[in-house]
């Protein structure tokens, strides 16, 4: 009994060794980052998630992030309150090598930003990659299409 005990046990015990990975910093997909930047006015990945969207056709996914203000929207219906910043954040996809079939952020592609004052007067702003140098693209139309993104809700 006790043969087949040991017996059992040292298969488990080898696999759990093999298994364990001592570097874990390869899985991290830096490339996705827009790391600490002078040109944009805060780091749009800090902030709270608020909706996440696909573009099949342009092979992007992007997702709104939210400073403290705009993330209370989260649990309001109301619009965003003066105060408010966010972020659309879109990255070009790439094939995980971890999971077959999945797709993964590559480099930040462009970065949005609508800010709200005090006065509820909104300013857009566009940041393109990899300098993040300020531009600008469709102001009009992309200050209230960001704006209007539904929010993720969980039940």
């Amino acid at each position: 009994m006790k043969l087949i005990y040991t017996g059992g046990i040292l298969p488990f015990i080898i696999l759990f060794i093999c298994g364990c990975n001592s570097n874990p910093s390869g899985r991290i997909n830096r490339q996705a980052s827009v790391g600490n930047n002078a040109s944009l006015p805060e780091n749009p990945l800090e902030m709270t998630p608020m909706a996440v969207s696909l573009q099949a056709e342009a092979k992007t996914m992007s997702t709104l992030y939210g400073n403290s203000i705009a993330s209370k929207r989260l649990n309001e219906v109301a619009n965003y309150a003066p105060g408010s910043v966010v972020y659309l954040v879109t990255w070009k996809e790439k094939a995980d090598s971890e999971w077959f079939g999945a797709r993964i952020p590559d480099r930040v592609a462009t970065i949005e930003r609508v800010s709200i004052d005090g006065k509820g007067q909104k300013s857009y702003t566009f940041f393109k990659g990899p300098a993040w140098q300020e531009g600008l693209l469709l102001k009009g139309d992309r200050e209230a299409i960001i704006l209007s993104i539904p929010i993720a809700t969980s039940p």
